[in-house]
């Protein structure tokens, strides 16, 4: 049993280590923007929190639909066809370039409205709409980055991506501290400033991480960006067909967590700071359940595209026994640390106590947050991505949001931002089992085909 579990172990995390290098730099931008504008001022650590909730979940949206990328080449791959490999990714691109675009100007255009709907407050309105502007200029290279990424990924070229993306990271600390604060002839801009640094960042990882994949030795068997093709509407709504459901189950589950956001805003600066620490940790520490997730996809679409089912259930199955450690060892993380871990982000003594506290409750959804991730991610590799955004729709905006708001906001005591986190432990819980359960199905019926 054990020489089965290091066997398949091995493959798994030598995909998933360096896709976990990507996530955590990635991340890391989030976390840079956020201990700089927090440094600025309170103000402005709100608004980055405030702008975050909303363009996030859109990136997610619009990345989400380009991982379909990753097992429609992992297969391709599996079952070596590279003519295949090379037209999905050429496709890709051409839908991801439309597919910014449109999420560039959703984001110019309803940024203000939004904000007033939620009643956010007018002085933290202005800072993140000239945030968010910044932001929404880089969208599309957002998109195309996330399709060179996901084909990347798929034939197993994960290095390159991680170099790319920590050098982005390492270069958004310098520009973050230019563009906030300022320096000579550069004024400073407060929060916007980290817009405009990640608006930057976005464009130089696309063009990095293209101009590899068209130059670099390792792709000149296949020469997936030369030769371009005409844009081809059948293999494009495959990818659409695909990738939709997967940008969907995302979007709703990142959503959650900022339409939480917006809700907490009215409640004043020092509670949006305190969720927005609180937040920031736990995605950081999730990068890694999330990075075995897109890990599994790879593989269990690889194994599926060479015939080998039984291996791909084995597969699917060694990955959730390895998030569980993780997610444990997360889990101790945020019970005994974290403290002083939100120490780093906030001097105000308001904010690192409602956020430690806080953290408490993320420390208790880490188990099925990294059992539901790792299914999903399992299913995406069986193209089985429908079900799992009915799924997430479910357990999500229908349980866990109306049972957050209820806690936090109503009733005869109201909870505040701990009333949300408490309906976040639920939902999580009941979106972990359902997705569970879909695996086991979807997987049992694959092997009796």
């Amino acid at each position: 049993m054990a020489g089965t579990f290091i066997k398949h172990a091995k493959p798994l995390l030598a995909l998933t280590l360096p896709i976990m290098g990507t996530q955590l730099a990635q991340t890391g931008m989030g976390v840079v923007d956020t201990i700089i504008a927090g440094l600025a001022s309170t103000l402005d650590l709100a608004s980055i929190a405030v702008g975050s909730s909303i363009w996030v979940p859109l990136v997610m949206l619009v990345s989400g639909i380009m991982v379909a990328l990753s097992p429609l080449v992992a297969q391709a791959k599996g079952a070596k066809d590279k003519a295949q490999s090379a037209r999905i990714l050429q496709q890709g691109i051409y839908l991801s370039l439309l597919i910014g675009l449109m999420a560039m100007v959703l984001l110019l255009f309803l940024t203000t409205p939004l904000m007033q709907i939620m009643g956010v407050t007018q002085d933290i309105q202005v800072t993140t709409g000239e945030y968010l502007t910044y932001i929404a200029y880089g969208l599309p290279a957002v998109a195309v980055h996330q399709a060179l990424r996901s084909y990347s990924e798929a034939i197993n070229l994960t290095q390159p991506v991680t170099v790319i993306a920590v050098f982005g990271l390492l270069l958004n600390i310098p520009l973050n501290l230019l563009f906030v604060f300022g320096y000579g002839p550069i004024e400073a801009m407060g929060g916007p400033g980290c817009g405009l640094a990640s608006c930057i960042i976005f464009y130089l990882l696309a063009i990095l991480l293209g101009l590899y994949t068209l130059f670099s030795r390792y792709h000149q068997s296949v020469k997936p960006l030369k030769n371009f093709g005409k844009p081809h509407g059948k293999t494009q709504l495959t990818i659409l067909a695909l990738g939709l459901p997967i940008g969907l189950a995302i979007f709703v589950e990142v959503s959650l967590f900022c339409i939480i956001a917006l809700f907490i805003a009215r409640l004043g600066p020092n509670v949006v700071a305190a969720h927005q620490i609180t937040l920031n940790i736990s995605s950081l520490l999730f990068m890694v359940p999330l990075s075995l997730a897109l890990a599994l996809t790879v593989r269990v679409g690889q194994e599926l595209g060479r015939g080998n089912v039984a291996r791909a259930r084995l597969t699917w199955i060694t990955g959730l026994k390895i998030n569980l450690m993780f997610s444990l060892l997360n889990a101790c993380v945020l019970w005994f640390l974290g403290h002083s871990i939100v120490s780093l982000y906030s001097d105000d003594t308001n904010v690192v106590n409602l956020a430690s506290f806080l953290l408490l409750y993320a420390a208790l959804f880490q188990l099925s947050d990294g059992l539901q991730v790792a299914a999903a991610g399992a299913l995406r590799g069986y193209k089985d991505t429908l079900v799992t955004l009915v799924i997430t729709i479910t357990s999500f905006w229908l349980l866990a949001l109306p049972l957050g708001y209820y806690l936090g906001l109503s009733g005869n005591s109201p909870l505040g931002a701990e009333g949300f986190w408490i309906g976040l432990v639920v939902g999580l819980s009941i979106n972990a089992l359902l997705l569970l359960t879909r695996l086991k199905k979807v997987s049992a019926n694959s092997l009796a085909s």
